[in-house]
């Protein structure tokens, strides 16, 4: 999307007022009613010990376990923890509640450029009308610019659906993660690597790769078989999986992420989103040597810093929001 331009004078009180969404283009009053979509609440500490998804640091990411990625029963396997998955589904379950709803978010808030010529993207004739021709008290002299307004980015929100073949869309936006799961997971699942034990485990499909290994061969050459023979055949895979993107993508991050874009839509302050008892923000370093958080919650060393910091939460499940609108998910924001 092309971004807009003003001079310092052209800009109206609307262009600098803060809203997160527009709806049928017009700012919601006290924010919008999700009915599908809701913020998820920590689960109790018997739950998630249970599911062993309690916070981590960024050096032991979670869907990194096998636990989360391999389903013993079945055999079959995640690129990476289920968890990640489920947030996929929330995040595409909201975006169709949007798009059915007619919103716009606000992807990048609008702001005033000083140094305007780091900025060679701005039209040539608002730099002119920004340019003074001349002087007096206080001006810094011919020639020289005054502020440069850039207008926020606003996008509409539209899934793309020709990206989401066999989700069945319908499904995700009325259904349960769980329950859409138990007839979609093919979509997202290979298989872990295994022994045959009998002839009768051989599957007839070119999902598979079957190699026969003498138990006398030399392991070089076997490592050399496995890496010029079959290393080039498992990047060409039959078949399309859903994968989520990204190189680390934080669970409890991304959930953040999450809550702060669907309370905000809403309508709920800053304030009311960290102290809400659901702990609908949670701390993302467990070290006991870390000052980020008391206890589950974050710690904000002022209230500034608390609004700055659900601003850049909820600015980050935008970004999620309008990616997985593309047909993806997990890569982090833009910097």
């Amino acid at each position: 999307m092309k971004v807009k331009y003003k001079t310092k004078g052209e800009v109206t009180p609307f262009d600098t007022s803060k809203y997160s969404c527009l709806v049928n283009g017009s700012v919601p009053e006290k924010g919008i009613e999700l009915t599908h979509s809701k913020a998820v609440a920590l689960e109790s500490a018997a739950r998630r010990a249970y599911r062993d998804t309690s916070v981590y640091s960024s050096d032991d990411s979670s869907h990194n376990r096998s636990t989360a990625r391999i389903n013993t029963k079945t055999g079959r396997t995640l690129d990476k923890g289920i968890q990640l998955y489920r947030l996929w589904f929330r995040f595409l379950k909201l975006a169709l509640e949007l798009e059915e709803m007619k919103v716009s978010l606000v992807e990048r808030n609008e702001t005033f450029i000083k140094d305007t010529f780091k900025h060679p993207d701005i039209p040539k004739a608002v730099i002119e009308k920004a340019t003074r021709t001349v002087g007096g008290a206080g001006s810094a002299g011919i020639g020289s610019r005054t502020e440069i307004f850039r207008e926020k980015i606003i996008k509409k929100v539209k899934v793309k659906r020709s990206a989401y073949k066999g989700w069945d869309l319908d499904q995700v936006l009325t259904d349960t993660f769980d329950n859409w799961w138990k007839t979609h997971s093919h979509l997202f699942e290979g298989y872990a690597p295994s022994f045959l034990k009998s002839k009768d485990e051989w599957i007839d499909s070119d999902d598979f790769i079957y190699i026969r290994i003498d138990r006398t061969s030399q392991r070089r050459d076997v490592q050399a078989f496995l890496n010029d023979e079959i290393s080039p055949r498992l990047k060409g895979k039959s078949k399309k999986l859903f994968k989520v993107d990204g190189k680390s993508p934080r669970v409890n991050v991304i959930q953040n992420n999450y809550n702060a874009l669907v309370l905000t839509l809403e309508g709920w302050s800053a304030k009311k989103i960290v102290g809400h008892k659901n702990i609908y923000i949670r701390r993302t370093d467990e070290s006991k040597l870390s000052t980020r958080g008391d206890g589950l919650r974050p710690k904000y060393s002022t209230d500034k810093s608390m609004v700055s910091n659900i601003a850049k939460n909820k600015m980050h499940g935008v970004h999620h929001l309008l990616e997985v609108c593309e047909g993806r998910f997990g890569f982090a924001p833009p910097k």
